[in-house]
């Protein structure tokens, strides 16, 4: 039995703009035709920070795909109901019966048909004659007509039948893009994310290069350093300048696609908060063929199955290549749904394969920043003991922080390769 979901035509159509009254318009001096515009200048919300959840909820709400698989579904249902009305108030054909007496022995042969006159006997059978071949054609004409409405009526049925299986196809897409769409936007916000954790990274490592400069600079007035020293740190400053520009010009386009994309105004200074806690936990596998099962994919696949065998079942053809063309499409269906199986089989491999090993970068990471740490602590205290000087334990300060950064992206992608994973034991294996 299929599972329908209940979807309102008119609640659909709410979802797209609204159509103009008229498509024409002319022009009241020239006459001529002139060329409509449809650019809303929808005015987009203004918000001071934003959320994972917030993003993800505003996503649903303007995400166009979305809104024309459901107008597509909304569509499909109400053309297997047209179909099925229509083919409920088809007319039938009634069939003229009834046969004239047309021999004298069909005369003679009537219950109190008095004799008839030898002179008038011929007029009546050749009347009675003409009347059944006149009877005759009309019924096979009304027979020919009731095969045509039959033909109709049957590929009406046929066609409402696969209109109700593509509406139901179109609903697992439309939650396969659901997902899609939150793991679209999840990897944007984390990105954006990441990217805030490198520019202050880089803003900071600029603060250690200054003093760098300044250092040298002096070193090269008491001798202690070379033209070419100094040179050498103004072009690392130069370099690390551009890439800053580069990554804050990249990190600006990101939040505006993210913006365009939810609806919200674009600000250069909205407030990306943290996602919160993300516990870094070893991978557990499901098992394969139980998220096959539940995949989107897998049941589309089966629905079509579905549709094939039915369609063999009561599909009307008086012909060989039409029975072969059933049975046909029946195997093509089967293929599909064995290759279906296999590239979601892939891609569930390749699906664990990247949290786990997102999970050991996690721990790799982790691993080097404690050690940094403890290299940190250890030179805090040769400075302290005066041994070195307190530009070495800021540069190397300066480590430990891009070994947090790098830390702090890996759980990031951890994080996303985990949202994927679980959209996969929902169904949509992507």
């Amino acid at each position: 039995m299929r599972n329908v979901k209940i979807f309102s035509f008119m609640t659909a159509v709410s979802i797209a703009f609204s159509v103009p009254a008229s498509a024409t318009t002319l022009d009241p001096v020239t006459g001529n035709r002139v060329q409509n515009m449809y650019v809303n200048d929808a005015e987009p919300d203004h918000l001071d920070t934003l959320d994972l959840d917030t993003v993800l909820e505003r996503a649903m709400n303007n995400t166009y795909n979305l809104n024309l698989l459901l107008l597509k579904a909304a569509a499909q249902d109400s053309k297997q109901k047209d179909l099925d009305q229509q083919r409920a108030d088809m007319p039938g054909v009634s069939v003229p019966s009834g046969h004239l007496p047309a021999t004298p022995a069909e005369i003679a042969s009537v219950p109190g048909m008095p004799v008839l006159d030898p002179a008038v006997a011929p007029w009546i059978i050749m009347t009675n004659t003409g009347v059944n071949q006149l009877t005759g054609g009309a019924g096979q004409l009304a027979g020919g007509m009731g095969q045509i409405l039959s033909a109709q009526r049957n590929q009406m049925k046929e066609t409402a039948h696969q209109l109700g299986t593509d509406r139901d196809n179109t609903y697992l897409q439309s939650d396969e893009a659901k997902a899609g769409v939150r793991l679209q936007l999840t990897g944007q916000y984390v990105q954006l994310l990441a990217q805030s954790k490198q520019i202050e990274f880089m803003n900071s490592y600029k603060a250690v290069l200054e003093k760098e400069l300044l250092r040298t600079t002096l070193l090269q007035e008491q001798g202690l350093a070379s033209a070419d020293d100094v040179q050498n740190v103004v072009r690392a400053m130069n370099k690390h300048k551009d890439d800053l520009t580069m990554l804050t010009n990249n990190h600006r386009l990101a939040l505006a696609q993210l913006c365009l994309d939810i609806g919200v105004a674009y600000d250069p200074a909205i407030v990306l908060k943290e996602i919160g806690d993300i516990p870094v936990e070893p991978v557990m596998r499901d098992d394969t063929i139980e998220l096959l099962k539940n995949s989107y994919g897998m049941k589309i696949a089966a629905n079509n199955i579905d549709e094939a065998v039915w369609q063999q079942q009561y599909s009307v053809t008086k012909t060989t290549y039409g029975e072969t063309y059933l049975g046909v499409n029946g195997a093509i269906s089967m293929q599909k749904n064995n290759q279906a199986r296999l590239e979601l089989t892939k891609k569930i491999e390749t699906a664990y394969n990247e949290l786990e090993n997102a999970y050991q970068a996690c721990l790799a990471e982790k691993r080097g920043l404690n050690e940094l740490k403890q290299d940190l602590a250890k030179m805090e205290s040769r400075y302290e003991a005066g041994v070195i000087s307190k530009h070495d334990v800021h540069k190397f300060a300066l480590k430990v922080q891009q070994s947090e950064t790098s830390t702090y992206a890996a759980k990031m992608r951890y994080y996303v390769l985990l949202q994927k994973v679980k959209e996969m034991k929902a169904g949509a294996i992507l």
